[in-house]
């Protein structure tokens, strides 16, 4: 039970569904023909980006929205209103006690499979215009983080700018992957992106998601196509690859003021796989020298986020006691409102101290607020 008053909560990964007014406000009409649709069919649906066709998922569109309820299954059609109106946003906030929420998109994590570098860097700029423009209904309560296209450096740089600099947003994230005909997430390219990033204290964070759109071939393939089979390998798949890469090619030992989040994956995978990193530096080494262990790295600057008690939190939070954020998904389908907090607000498993670090010390910390 409670001891202590509950710290204020900051929501680390929360989500908007962005409405049509995003493509219809802020897009070139060049570029409409890339935006991701929902095409329905009977009781499933499938995302269409130009000529990109992603998988059948046997829910239906409205399922983007519909948190789940506590115990219940995804895919529900209750709709959150917040979703994409900031008022109603405020007033679930509220609900589940949660003081500032960090905004991310929902059809901004469908248009990196775009390999056209003028259409990919305009639907990250409309995605990120719609975003700052929800979030300035209450800039104090709700906080933009901008996606950046993933087809250069370059580009990557050039928004990253503009999101911190005119939208005024307090970071900003890409996928994990490494998207056939893009730059590596270590490609000496992005130097620039991480001095910036750095010198401007704002955070990086790697966020996935699974819609058929963004290519991910080799799980279509083993798991035919079966969205909870290849739902369940796909985040901790990707986060370990791109945690890999952030501590293999020598990133965060380059860039040590660089704070970077591998959000909706748990947090426990990072406890084995930081241990396995700092084995395999002293067995084969990386392709650069480390100055540091990479368990030492991930705990000045890495960070991962949790929904939930989930098994292996206690030995996380005793060795990376600052790096574990909460985080709601809300309004997705595999998010559970109302109730988003209950289970870190009243579990026995944390004591004060560890509650107030994952309900709002560390996304502090992270997020400069």
């Amino acid at each position: 039970m409670l001891s202590e008053p509950l710290p204020p909560i900051i929501d680390a990964d929360g989500h908007v569904v962005e409405p049509e007014a995003t493509w219809a406000d802020h897009l070139d009409s060049r570029f409409l023909d890339f935006v991701p649709r929902a095409v329905v069919e009977g009781d499933s649906f499938h995302f269409r980006s130009g000529a990109l066709e992603g998988f059948r998922m046997h829910a239906h569109p409205e399922s983007l929205a519909s948190p789940r309820e506590a115990g219940g299954r995804s895919g529900g059609l209750r709709s959150a209103t917040g979703a994409a109106d900031p008022a109603s946003r405020l007033a679930d906030m509220a609900v589940d006690r949660i003081v500032q929420s960090v905004i991310y998109p929902t059809y901004g994590l469908m248009i990196q499979g775009v390999q056209d570098p003028a259409a990919a860097t305009a639907l990250c700029r409309a995605v990120n215009d719609w975003i700052a423009e929800y979030c300035r209904h209450d800039p104090v309560h709700l906080r933009g983080v901008g996606v950046l296209p993933q087809t250069s450096p370059a580009d990557a740089i050039a928004e990253a700018r503009r999101c911190l600099e005119q939208l005024g947003m307090q970071g900003v994230w890409r996928r994990p992957e490494r998207i056939p005909g893009t730059p590596a997430l270590h490609d000496p390219g992005y130097e620039g992106l991480w001095s910036y990033l750095e010198e401007a204290d704002r955070p990086f964070a790697l966020h996935p998601g699974l819609n058929g759109l963004v290519p991910c071939d080799e799980l279509r393939y083993r798991y035919d196509d079966h969205y909870g089979a290849m739902h369940a390998v796909h985040f901790p798949m990707e986060q370990m690859m791109g945690l890999t890469d952030m501590i293999c090619f020598g990133i965060l030992d380059r860039h040590p003021r660089l704070r970077v989040a591998f959000l909706e994956t748990g947090a426990s995978w990072a406890l084995s796989l930081l241990h396995r990193l700092d084995e395999h530096l002293e067995l084969f080494g990386f392709p650069e020298r480390p100055k540091e262990k990479p368990s030492d790295q991930f705990r000045r600057q890495g960070f991962v986020s949790v929904e939930e008690v989930e098994p292996g939190l206690g030995a996380m939070l005793e060795a990376y006691p600052d790096s574990v954020l909460f985080a709601s998904d809300y309004p997705h389908g595999d998010g559970v409102f109302p109730g988003s907090t209950a289970d870190l607000i009243e579990t026995d498993c944390l004591d004060e101290e560890a509650r107030a670090r994952v309900l709002y010390r560390n996304a502090q910390r992270f997020y400069s607020i």
